[in-house]
């Protein structure tokens, strides 16, 4: 569910043409393991996903992906979907912002489903966002979580485009049950590379549980850490 500031992104290249106009575009792949805010959501296995977006032309954009992963305790795999709407501009000074809404499903865990509001800036190469769920994962807890992204682009290969990227990001709350993901630190550091209509993605990810009265929130392991590959083609 890296959506992150790529929305925007792309959103703010249709308003920076002189001749903006609509785009639709996708893409289809798999990823080794499908981490949502350093959360595995396919049990640390391999998960196909799709993903859509449109941008129109005066900065409003909305998408969707769908992953085939399975979650943790459950017996067989099963879709998870992600939905976003917003809006994008770009200010005079350089600086762009945007402000939308997301909404996360889980069929095989309907108590799952929840919604967020999200707001974020861009500047150069830079990114910041601040989400916020009224009731995160069923869990009847408003959270929030801020990230922060960059990245810079690579020396190119012959025909491939390189960049190197990372991400930085916190879910916090006013009030959060012992056993829950609240209260955690997720981190990401990786290359991209393109070639003509494909994509690949290799990151290093880790998370670390925030230490509250003595003890740590989840399991008894206070940090998680992975490899992830991912490769997609648009389409």
């Amino acid at each position: 569910m890296r959506k992150g500031s790529a929305c925007l992104c792309a959103a703010i290249i249709l308003l920076d043409s002189p001749a903006a106009h609509a785009q639709l575009s996708g893409s289809a792949g798999i990823v080794s393991n499908y981490l949502y805010r350093g959360v595995s959501l396919s049990s640390d296995q391999p998960a196909p996903r799709v993903a859509i977006n449109y941008d129109g032309a005066e900065g409003w954009y909305a998408g969707g992906q769908v992953a085939d992963a399975r979650l943790g305790g459950a017996t067989h795999r099963s879709a998870q979907w992600l939905g976003y709407a917003g809006y994008a501009q770009q200010t005079a000074s350089g600086i762009s912002w945007e402000a939308g809404v997301s909404r996360y499903a889980f069929p095989q865990r309907p108590g799952w489903h929840f919604n967020e509001l999200y707001g974020g800036v861009v500047l150069d190469n830079v990114s910041a966002r601040i989400s916020y769920a009224p009731d995160y994962l069923g869990m009847h807890t408003r959270t929030w979580y801020g990230e922060i992204s960059g990245g810079t682009e690579l020396p190119e290969l012959p025909a491939m485009r390189l960049r190197a990227f990372w991400h930085v990001g916190y879910l916090g709350s006013i009030r959060a049950a012992p056993g829950s993901m609240i209260g955690r630190y997720d981190a990401r550091i990786g290359v991209q590379g393109g070639w003509h209509d494909w994509r690949a993605e290799l990151s290093f990810d880790a998370a670390r549980k925030r230490k509250t009265g003595g003890y740590y929130y989840g399991n008894d392991e206070r940090t998680t850490h992975d490899v992830v590959l991912s490769v997609a083609r648009s389409f």
